[in-house]
């Protein structure tokens, strides 16, 4: 079964639009920065989601554009002086960066009640990407009746997941990695695949519940079992489409229930990244 995302998402962001409503300033909207470096076409895609989304919120998305990759030292002193900035109360990096640029330091010059994405340690915002994993299954898992995450939740999802074999595929830093430390924090154990683990085929077959960040296509009819839960966060250009881990058309008849590529989980992503920076405007303005 095809799982209505949107749905999901619409709820997100009308929720995130009525508390915004209650404390929004003319003289002050809301303002985030996305620093992105590269001329990446899906990248544009996805920043094109964010500033459409953003608008349509009454937030103000700037987009601090790179297309050369800038000495490490500007970009850094670029990144400083933005998140240092009284106008802005987000800002965030568009990863992949180029490997010039890739250091695990850069977070560090972002004050952490600015830093909306989860990446810092002690960070006050769960990662979007991993708050939309837990709707998700939730949604899935209790009859689409329910998609809100509660802190108390923890023991719901230890309490439904512990017999669900759950595997990762992917342990990059911008997808994989914040999803597995959000399931963690909400007491679920999975098994992480990655480029160098030997037939994680065999994991596929096994698993009850299978999350995709990989961008390649792993998944297919004979790589899961009956009834399976897949749930999609890579994403591939070719020849002018966008593809996922997997095909809907090709895992549809075996898969439980399974996200689409096109206004799959990048739409529940998204509202939450949006709600996060409504709730850093909200701190900032105390």
């Amino acid at each position: 079964m095809r799982t209505d995302c949107l749905q999901v998402a619409e709820q997100i962001r009308a929720e995130t639009v009525e508390k915004l409503k209650k404390i929004y300033r003319r003289d002050m909207p809301p303002r985030a920065a996305i620093f992105y470096v590269g001329d990446d076409e899906l990248t544009k895609i996805f920043i094109s989601q964010k500033k459409k989304v953003a608008e349509g919120m009454g937030i103000v998305l700037d987009v601090k554009h790179y297309p050369h990759t800038p000495l490490f030292q500007e970009f850094a002193t670029d990144l400083r002086r933005t998140a240092n900035s009284k106008n802005y109360h987000a800002v965030i990096i568009q990863r992949p960066l180029p490997p010039e640029l890739s250091s695990p330091t850069l977070e560090n010059f972002i004050p952490i009640i600015k830093e909306v994405e989860g990446q810092k340690h002690k960070s006050p915002f769960f990662p979007p990407v991993g708050l939309a994993t837990l709707s998700i299954l939730k949604y899935i898992y209790t009859g689409e009746r329910e998609w809100k995450i509660k802190p108390k939740d923890a023991d719901f999802f230890k309490r439904s997941f512990k017999k669900k074999f759950i595997v990762l595929a992917g342990r990059g830093k911008t997808t994989g990695q914040p999803i597995a430390n959000t399931l963690v924090r909400f007491k679920m154990a999975m098994v992480i695949t990655h480029s160098h683990t030997p037939s994680p085929e065999v994991f596929y077959r096994q698993a009850d519940i299978i999350i995709t960040t990989t961008g390649q296509p792993i998944i297919g009819t004979e790589t899961i079992k009956e009834g399976a839960v897949l749930i999609n966060f890579g994403y591939r250009r070719e020849n002018g489409k966008t593809y996922g881990d997997y095909s809907g058309h090709d895992i549809k008849n075996k898969a439980a229930y399974y996200t689409p590529v096109i206004n799959g989980t990048g739409p529940v992503m998204l509202s939450y990244l949006m709600r996060n920076i409504v709730e850093a405007y909200a701190r900032q303005l105390k």
